[in-house]
């Protein structure tokens, strides 16, 4: 069994190792970086200031602070919905024809899709 974070991003359901998952903000005070590549949206300031990305769509309201890769960022989302307890069996590959190479697998829960999230894929985006 392991446990996963569950947010929402522009219409869909994601699902994240808690492990590799630190607090949750608000998107409030974001500051734009000029030079920065296309996923990145900007910085949070805190302690540490955070380098915020956006690599599932939409804007967001919410900054998931997520750790690994050894970095810490900030990864914009809609809403973080809770904590689920799932059985590694119950993940499956993640789609085949996908441009984006962050979704490590997929979780059927309750007839709906969820995306499990790779923070390691993740954190290459910075």
């Amino acid at each position: 069994m392991m446990t996963m974070v569950c947010f929402q991003s522009a219409g869909a359901a994601y699902w994240l190792p808690v492990e590799a998952t630190r607090a949750v903000r608000t998107s409030s005070g974001i500051r734009s970086l000029p030079g920065t590549g296309p996923d990145i949206v900007g910085i949070l300031p805190g302690q540490p200031p955070l380098t915020v990305i956006s690599v599932l769509g939409g804007g967001g309201t919410h900054v998931l602070v997520v750790e690994a890769g050894g970095a810490a960022f900030g990864l914009l989302v809609d809403a973080v919905t809770g904590l689920r307890r799932i059985a590694v069996a119950d993940i499956r590959p993640a789609p085949t024809g996908r441009g984006r190479s962050f979704i490590s697998g997929t979780i059927d829960s309750d007839g709906e899709l969820m995306l499990v999230a790779d923070p390691d894929a993740l954190a290459a985006r910075l």
